[in-house]
């Protein structure tokens, strides 16, 4: 068995009879499990190379037509049996009869034996079939997640004391591309950085100078990608570098500005690098990883592109690289005016030769479960998408009504204003072979709920998609009280719905059912993890149930995806301090004072200056002593941005416990701001009350520094000056505190008045001596 897992997969196909599987009295006993077990290895040969078929019809072309002898049992319905949750295959699936026989067969021949390690080939395969089966559904599916989930587990420990190279290599590759598809980002994190180590190839990209377009004057740097490890891998070798296959050519670009590609100033830079093939996988690797796990900007596809250009100017290689290479590249251009052209054309191109013959299926086949197989009515689709953007709206409609993409056939209807036709055109379907998809979509076109009635009905009350359209009919006219059970449903079938979940969530969060909110925001956070705003949504939603603490972790996630908004910033500060996190308080604080210009939050400096100079507890039982130097730099930070803020001052000051000479200094800056901001602050007998105990404090730390400092020449100067200041100052403010003459400040203005006595009477005894 172990040949049934080798690279060049088309030969399979010549070899094994995978026709017998069909044979009616054979086919009907193996779907009960009543088979000899020469029969099953025989079957389950025969499956593997139904799913290289399968695989050639759906994905690579051309199609291949079945032999007329085959004996399909006619009572069967391979669509009704191959859906999964309520999930439907797509309407453009060709034989599924191919799909539904690897179905019976891997999961019926699999070891039941959780703790078994053999078997490794069967479950390889099996894990194909579950990518293969996935890509062919239009939503991802938990059953299916979960079924692949555990097989890894499996391969995983298989592979543990495994010596082929090659296979381990593509094993991991496969593996690492399945948990992309699934988004799963965290487990596609583990699996990248396995899958590097056991390659022994390190992929970076680096700076080098260089120019994009044709009359740049000055070169800047650039990103390219750089491989090392390579060293023994043999590039003459045809079978390691796919050089006997005649790949797909990029089309040229024919534009006024822009270069075909980036030109280096290092000619060396210029010469492609030829990968060997399975360094080209682990480059489509990296690109789906990157592609998949952050946020969708401009700057994200600046970091895609030298990992693209690498594969697309390769020489050799596996012939799906080559085409899916392509593909990624023309979603990337398609948003540009200067390359949407060429996005169209090469598209147009991969359409063609996807139902050509002029590449043998073998070259088709290789390393093609290492390539993220992309269904061919997806290029397709793409190519309506395309001609929609440049305004060919009319080519875009007739293409999608024959790929059945009929909510695209609506929005195109709607461009033309025929949106009646759109209604017509479904019933006419649903006519010749009703279905849950275009029950769904009358009832968007005709607003009409019973549709989603029926839809659910003829699923068997088994549909996530149509209780999720019925919910969204609600959704999209706020009427949230009856959105949330059509939603919730949706998602009790199948989790793994980004929108659907996000819809949920607001819709909870309008109508306060935290609870509810919660769960959907945290289902969608491990689907989809770089959002900001659905963790700050999570947080509100765990603020409101009283749980802070995992508030304060859910905006840390936040932040990593949203570094500079101030209000998920102006949350975990406040967060962070009802959770007694003061230092990440104090973090939110110095970020909150880059990001606004003059933020300002009286309450929480206080908090912060208090529990740090009492020295309390945090959240993890340390002393907030530690955090001294950190506070008094934010606030002279602060301090700086506004001078005249005689708190930032007085709150600096009372962290100065060993330097009476800088707290007298900082006391006199927060008087003299005081004071600025408000001329009239002795007409009231509270701010007069506060200004004249800030006056003593003032005084009595001018007299500690002079008293300290008076016998060390070196600092005599500066405390005897600080002492004249604090002097000349009470006498300011003793003038005007008596001249409003409030009783209830009577005792202070006494105390002052003492103090600078006394301070005069220092003063007058060092300049006699």
């Amino acid at each position: 068995m172990e040949h049934y897992c080798p690279t060049d997969f088309g030969l399979m196909i010549k070899e094994a009879d995978w026709t017998s599987c069909f044979q009616h009295e054979v086919f009907k006993r193996f779907v009960i499990g009543q088979i000899s077990s020469t029969e099953r290895q025989k079957i389950l040969h025969s499956s593997i190379a139904a799913l290289l078929a399968f695989v050639q019809n759906n994905f690579l072309g051309p199609t291949l037509v079945l032999n007329d002898a085959i004996n399909v049992p006619g009572e069967l319905n391979f669509r009704r049996l191959l859906t999964l949750d309520g999930e439907e295959l797509n309407p453009n699936v060709a034989t599924p009869e191919l799909l539904y026989v690897c179905k019976l067969a891997f999961e019926q021949l699999l070891p039941t034996d959780d703790e078994s390690t053999s078997h490794f080939v069967e479950r390889l395969w099996y894990l194909r079939f579950l990518v293969i089966y996935q890509r062919c559904l239009d939503d991802l599916v938990h059953s299916l997640y979960s079924s692949f989930d555990q097989n890894v587990g499996h391969l995983a420990k298989a592979m543990e004391n495994m010596d082929d190279y090659e296979l381990k290599v593509q094993t991991h590759i496969e593996i690492l591309q399945g948990y992309v598809l699934f988004k799963r980002i965290t487990k596609s994190e583990h699996w990248i950085t396995a899958l590097q180590n056991v390659a022994g190839v390190d992929i970076t990209i680096e700076g080098v100078l260089g120019v994009r377009t044709k009359f740049q004057q000055n070169p800047i740097p650039q990103l390219t990608l750089k491989a090392k490890g390579l060293e023994t891998i043999d590039l003459a070798d045809s079978k390691v570098t796919h050089g006997h296959i005649s790949l797909p050519t990029m089309l040229k670009l024919d534009d006024d500005v822009r270069l075909e590609k980036i030109k280096f100033t290092n000619e060396q830079e210029n010469v492609d690098a030829q990968l060997p093939s399975l360094v080209q996988e682990i480059v489509l690797s990296k690109i789906l990883f990157l592609k998949y796990s952050q946020p969708k900007d401009k700057l994200a596809d600046e970091e895609l592109k030298p990992y693209l250009t690498a594969l697309l100017y390769q020489d050799y290689g596996p012939w799906s690289t080559r085409l899916v290479a392509l593909f990624l590249n023309i979603q990337m251009e398609a948003s540009h005016k200067r390359t949407v052209d060429r996005s169209l054309k090469q598209c147009e191109e991969l359409v063609h030769l996807l139902d050509s013959s002029s590449v043998p299926v073998v070259h088709r086949l290789s390393y093609a479960f290492c390539s993220s197989l992309i269904p061919r009515w997806q290029i397709k689709a793409k190519l309506g998408d395309l001609m929609v953007s440049l305004g060919m709206i009319k080519s875009a409609l007739d293409l999608y009504l024959e790929l059945h993409h009929w909510e695209d056939v609506i929005s195109c209807y709607n461009h033309l204003e025929l949106r009646h036709k759109a209604a017509e055109i479904i019933q006419q379907e649903i006519d010749k072979k009703p279905t849950v998809t275009l029950y769904c979509l009358l009832g968007d076109a005709t607003d009409d709920i019973q549709c989603y009635q029926k839809a659910w009905d003829l699923s068997g009350e088994n549909s996530a998609k149509a209780q999720r359209h019925w919910g969204n009919y609600y959704f999209a006219r706020k009427q949230y009280q009856d959105a949330i059970p059509h939603l919730k449903k949706s998602i009790e079938i199948n989790c793994l719905q980004e929108t659907t979940l996000l819809r949920l969530g607001y819709a909870a969060l309008q109508l306060e059912q935290w609870e509810d909110a919660a769960k959907a925001y945290r289902l969608y956070t491990t689907l989809e993890s770089h959002g900001f705003e659905s963790w700050n949504n999570l947080s509100m939603a765990y603020i409101k149930l009283g749980d802070k603490r995992r508030a304060h972790k859910v905006l840390q996630e936040a932040l990593k995806c949203n570094f500079n908004n101030w209000k998920v910033w102006d949350n975990f500060l406040a967060v962070s301090i009802d959770t007694k996190n003061y230092e990440d308080a104090l973090n939110a604080y110095e970020r909150l004072i880059e990001l606004k210009e003059k933020f300002f939050d009286q309450e929480v400096l206080e908090i912060l200056t208090k529990v740090i100079s009492e020295g309390a507890p945090d959240a993890n039982g340390n002393s907030s002593n530690r955090l001294t130097k950190k506070i008094l730099k934010l606030l002279g930070h602060a301090s700086a941005k506004t001078p005249n803020n005689g708190l930032l001052f007085e709150l600096s000051s009372q962290l100065e416990t060993e330097d009476p000479l800088k707290k007298a200094q900082k006391l006199q800056n927060a008087y003299r701001g005081y004071v600025q901001t408000n001329s009239q602050w002795s007409k009231t007998s509270d701010n007069c009350g506060r200004i004249l105990k800030l006056c003593i404090a003032l005084c009595e730390s001018s007299l500690q520094a002079f008293v300290d400092g008076k016998e060390d020449a070196g600092k005599l100067p500066s405390v005897k000056s600080q002492l004249s200041s604090a002097r000349l100052t009470g006498q300011g403010c003793l003038r005007a505190a008596t001249s409003e003459n409030w009783e209830q400040n009577a005792p202070l203005v006494e105390q002052l008045s003492e103090i600078v006595q006394k301070l005069t009477t220092e003063l007058t005894n060092a300049m006699n001596q």
